[in-house]
């Protein structure tokens, strides 16, 4: 099956770049760029793309208010934030909105190939580089949280899978479950944390204390 692929991104030489290594891979088709906040939520729109890769800094709005508008109009588009910089804070940020990924612009190609299609399988992958810092952040924020989540045996052993990249079927095969099951159980598990995505569920269960790093997710 293909994966519908967008680039969002300002600098012309960086989205050819990213072109040409998108068009060596049989499974990544390139629907379309943008390089405006305006014309990425017009363009999302019209191509209806599985993948978005999001520049960070656009010339009209930054990529947090980017991946808001985007995932609000589109639900089932999974946004690959791009970034030179390393800030866990961001991040945050970006699974509030609604992003899907966080990849730092300096990663190799295969490990951006990867990523695309975790994402696409997945719904949640971050980028090596910044899992320490965020991690750090997150522990020390727990330490004056709020009491983390009640959550079952069950929705925590699904919660640390979701964390490893597991797509509902192998969490279902894993835990002798029905994948409309695990589903189902997703939907709790986000109404219990207060997010709507495996991003978010991720980030929020890390800043409670939920996952320990052995449980964090990784980009393949």
């Amino acid at each position: 099956m293909s994966i519908r692929i967008m680039i969002v991104d300002d600098c012309p030489l960086l989205r050819e770049g990213l072109r040409a290594l998108l068009a060596q891979q049989g499974d990544f088709v390139l629907v379309g760029a943008a390089s405006t906040l305006a014309s990425a939520v017009r363009l999302a729109h019209d191509v209806q793309p599985d993948v978005i890769l999001l520049d960070l800094s656009l010339p009209d709005g930054g990529g947090v208010a980017a991946t808001r508008q985007i995932v609000a109009q589109q639900p089932q588009v999974h946004v690959i934030a791009l970034t030179g910089h390393d800030e866990p804070a961001m991040l945050a940020a970006l699974a509030a909105a609604g992003a899907h990924g966080y990849i730092l612009k300096d990663v190799r190609a295969v490990e951006l190939i990867r990523a695309v299609r975790t994402v696409a399988a997945t719904g949640v992958t971050l980028s090596p580089e910044v899992l320490p810092d965020l991690l750090a952040q997150y522990r020390r924020l727990a330490q004056t949280a709020e009491v983390a989540p009640r959550l079952s045996a069950r929705e925590l052993a699904i919660l640390r899978l979701i964390a490893t990249g597991a797509a509902n079927r192998e969490i279902a095969a894993r835990l002798t479950l029905s994948p409309q099951t695990v589903k189902n159980q997703l939907s709790v598990i986000y109404a219990k944390l207060g997010v709507s995505n495996r991003a978010g569920a991720v980030v929020v269960a890390i800043e409670k204390g939920l996952l320990g790093e052995s449980d964090a997710p990784n980009a393949g």
